[in-house]
């Protein structure tokens, strides 16, 4: 009789790590494929008028010459610009 309890038990334990093992894999798959809340935002990009590489406007490096607002990759393509060597 306690051993018939016994295994009835491990049984159903198993059977519970089956079930729940289950049910989490389920809710990660949905997680992993649930759209992000909210519309995406798209950006501008812009190009680096030394390297004529593309960036997003908010990574720019700006810098104003002459009234006129210019984006940079980064500070040393300012420079680079700036002393008049192009890459």
């Amino acid at each position: 009789m306690i051993l018939r309890v016994l295994l009835l038990t491990i049984l159903l334990f198993l059977v519970f790590l089956l079930v729940r093992n289950f049910a989490v894999s389920v809710i990660r798959r949905k997680d992993r494929f649930a759209r992000p809340p909210g519309p995406v935002k798209s950006e501008d990009l812009v190009q680096d008028p030394c390297c004529r590489r593309y960036i997003p406007e908010s990574e720019a490096f700006r810098a104003s010459l002459d009234d006129k607002t210019l984006y940079f990759c980064s500070r040393e393509c300012f420079e680079k610009y700036k002393a008049g060597e192009k890459k």
